[in-house]
């Protein structure tokens, strides 16, 4: 393996969407992690994106928040 190719690997950053959903118990905002089957509930868009933060740790990561309507309206990249 190339070392251009190990270092693309090494930045590879995890990717969160914040999302609605149509959850049981009022939980209306789901947060869920990109290429995976993860998926966690929340009752507030707040709640999600802080779960958000905590997941990512020290490890780069990309956070993509979604309206109600779906479409995605913020960005951002942390670590």
């Amino acid at each position: 393996m190339s070392t251009a190719t190990i270092e693309k690997k090494a930045v590879r950053r995890a990717v969160y969407h914040v999302r609605p959903c149509d959850g049981a118990d009022g939980m209306k905002w789901e947060l869920h992690k990109f290429r995976t089957t993860q998926h966690e509930h929340f009752h507030s868009q707040k709640d999600a994106v802080a779960a958000a933060h905590l997941e990512c740790g020290d490890r780069p990561s990309h956070i993509v928040m979604h309206a109600l309507d779906g479409h995605t309206y913020r960005e951002y990249d942390v670590n």
